[in-house]
């Protein structure tokens, strides 16, 4: 049966998110980006030209991270929802695992320093070691946007600010990263690896304490977690916004991750100016900032799910541009790459609100509370996605034989061009046919979050739950 709370306590839940929260929470994002950052821009070319690990390595490693992360998430997620403190379910992760992913990142760029007999065991392990633990602070930062605020609106803007903030910390660390390694001088890249990373654990820790310090978790669903983590697993597969949202999530991340992981052998081969790499990715990342920022006002014009699917349009014909522009062609090349960045900035924030309706609408449903589980099997879906993207860059520089700092062939740099355009595209083309399935409408969320603020939650009897799913 279902039961109420009091009225006081639902509307202190919409209590609005003050800007010393907002920027706190934002903030967050900047301190993931300090790791997040260096490893998609650079790690590839780290692990091969100044590890000197071959592609087939680098690409079993990257796998390796992915898999390993995609297993521990649900089960960081299942910890997290059960976690109670006097902080909260979420806030106390931030404060427990800073120190330890600081110390974790330092250790990963040390292998090549410290490491000559038995490098690539030591790489895997201290590699695998520091994503295991940036996916345990993750999720729970991921679930407290959740917990912060129930209204749709605050969370939507919320995701504005993260993102549109990350991002930009984004490209101010792709260029400020080669600059540190630099600062150890020229043939030490090694020790600036050490140093950068070092510098970068810091930051991060305060940022994450922080975040620990000035954050609410005022809004909690009246609805218990299910005893067994996989009956969690088992509502969200049930529930058809949420899978609409996995399946975008992973043809989303393979176009994003293909357009990352690629971008630097695109710029120094196929354009054939490495000094470009930089300033490329950098332009890539203000695009994203700058579309990060316009989703509350393009909101305001455009329901969700078709701005989604019009922006998903924009970065097919972007990453065609990529794949049809001439290697000389340089103005048409850093536009398209512009464009990619704007069209793809929108897409982050609105589905990473929309995974907090849906945990909040599935909460209703099923009258269990699953908040850090939903975002965390859609996370596993972005691992995925960057799984399939990472395995075939490691096989196309494979099959083509490729070697670092050498001249590429015509066969290596037609497969770039593909990985970087044609394949995204599709993508992005498959992923706008995906958003049209999915038909939580306002008013049913709305519907959702009021009673949920309440504490009107949803029973057990299987025809209640038939009707209640939209």
């Amino acid at each position: 049966m279902a039961t109420v709370a009091t009225s006081r306590a639902g509307l202190a839940a919409y209590q609005r998110v003050g800007t010393v929260e907002t920027v706190s929470y934002s903030l967050g994002d900047i301190g993931f980006n300090l790791y997040w950052a260096p490893l998609t821009a650079f790690l590839m070319l780290y692990l091969t030209d100044v590890v000197g690990l071959s592609a087939v390595a680098v690409g079993g490693l990257l796998v390796c991270m992915r898999v390993s992360s995609a297993v521990a998430e649900p089960i960081f997620a299942a910890i997290a929802d059960r976690t109670h403190t006097t902080f909260g379910r979420y806030r106390p992760y931030f404060l427990w695992l800073s120190l330890p992913l600081a110390a974790a990142g330092v250790l990963a760029f040390s292998t090549a320093s410290f490491f000559e007999a038995g490098r690539l065991p030591a790489v895997y392990i201290s590699f695998c070691l520091l994503n295991l633990i940036y996916t345990a602070i993750m999720v729970p930062y991921n679930a407290i946007s959740g917990a912060l605020t129930p209204d749709s609106g605050q969370r939507e803007y919320l995701m504005s600010a993260r993102f549109g903030g990350g991002f930009l910390a984004m490209v101010f660390l792709t260029w400020l990263t080669p600059k540190l390694v630099g600062f150890t001088g020229p043939g030490e890249e090694a020790l600036g690896w050490q140093f950068a990373m070092t510098l970068f654990g810091v930051v991060a820790a305060g940022i994450f304490i922080n975040l620990f310090l000035n954050t609410h978790e005022r809004f909690t669903p009246q609805a218990p977690p299910n005893t067994n983590p996989l009956l969690d697993v088992g509502d969200l597969f049930t529930c058809r916004p949420w899978v609409v949202l996995f399946a975008l999530a992973l043809v989303q991340m393979v176009a994003f991750a293909l357009h990352t992981g690629v971008a630097p052998y695109y710029v120094k081969y196929y354009i054939g100016d490495p000094g470009l790499v930089t300033g490329f990715i950098m332009l890539f990342g203000l695009g994203l900032a700058a579309g990060a920022a316009m989703t509350s006002t393009l909101t305001r014009w455009l329901h969700r799910r078709s701005l989604i699917a019009y922006m998903l349009g924009l970065t097919a014909a972007s990453s065609l541009g990529l794949y049809l522009a001439p290697h000389d062609q340089i103005g048409l090349i850093l536009f398209c790459q512009l464009l990619s960045g704007l069209a793809l900035g929108p897409i982050w924030a609105i589905t990473m609100a929309m995974y907090a309706d849906v945990a909040d609408f599935n909460a209703w449903r099923t009258g269990k509370s699953a908040t850090a589980m939903t975002f965390a099997l859609l996370m596993v879906a972005r691992k995925i996605g960057a799984t399939i993207a990472i395995t075939l860059i490691a096989w196309a520089l494979t099959v083509q034989g490729y070697t670092a700092n050498t001249q590429a062939s015509t066969e290596l740099l037609d497969h770039i061009r593909i990985l970087i355009g044609l394949v995204p595209a599709a993508m992005a083309a498959l992923g706008a046919v995906i958003i049209g399935f999915y038909n939580l409408n306002p008013a049913q969320l709305v519907r959702a979050q009021a009673e949920l603020a309440v504490g009107i939650i949803g029973n057990d009897d299987p025809s209640t739950r038939a009707a209640q799913k939209p």
